[in-house]
């Protein structure tokens, strides 16, 4: 099915990869073994007018990284799934325990691992660096972010979004989150 603009109208929920998506899938290990990630806070900012909006949101990471469930924490996402191999049985716990229809849901992935998910959920969206897979699939039916992983990509779906809306960022910024 052909991407429609009128999807991230209706759209409840959105399950992020983490790794490719909201890092530039960049991994550093210290000299001690400590692992690190880069997260953009223009991807912080989008998460954060998403979440004022009301939008579900879940972190599905085949990664069974502690900075998942760090970054989760800041961004008051309550829903975590990390070292999974089928994201799409954890797409659809998370449609189930929100009580929202897979059709209502967006996944947003970046490599094949992705694509299970992506092709159950109502839409998909990549950025601008996906696997060549995940590109022709998302260019087929879903958001295809003119930016890279890391680099603002979830952000320009979010700011998508809200045009879809007819909302501006600054005023959906005003709004309270959910708590």
């Amino acid at each position: 099915m052909p991407f429609d603009p009128q999807q991230l109208v209706t759209l409840q929920a959105i399950d992020f990869d983490v790794d490719g998506v909201l890092t530039d899938g960049t991994l550093i290990w210290s000299p001690a073994g400590e692992e690190s990630k880069r997260f953009s806070f223009t991807d912080i900012m989008g998460i954060s007018l998403l979440r004022r909006l009301g939008l579900k949101m879940a972190l599905i990471s085949g990664e069974p990284s502690p900075l998942v469930d760090r970054y989760a924490e800041k961004m008051h996402i309550p829903f975590v799934v990390k070292g999974t191999r089928d994201k799409a049985a954890a797409l659809r716990d998370f449609a189930t325990k929100f009580d929202i229809s897979l059709e209502q849901t967006c996944f947003f992935g970046d490599d094949v691992n992705d694509l299970s998910a992506m092709e159950i959920a109502g839409l998909c969206a990549c950025p601008s660096n996906a696997a060549a897979e995940v590109l022709a699939h998302v260019a087929e039916r879903g958001y295809l972010s003119p930016l890279p992983s890391g680099h603002g990509a979830v952000r320009s779906f979010a700011d998508a979004i809200l045009s879809a809306r007819n909302l501006r960022g600054r005023d959906v910024f005003q709004l309270r989150p959910p708590e």
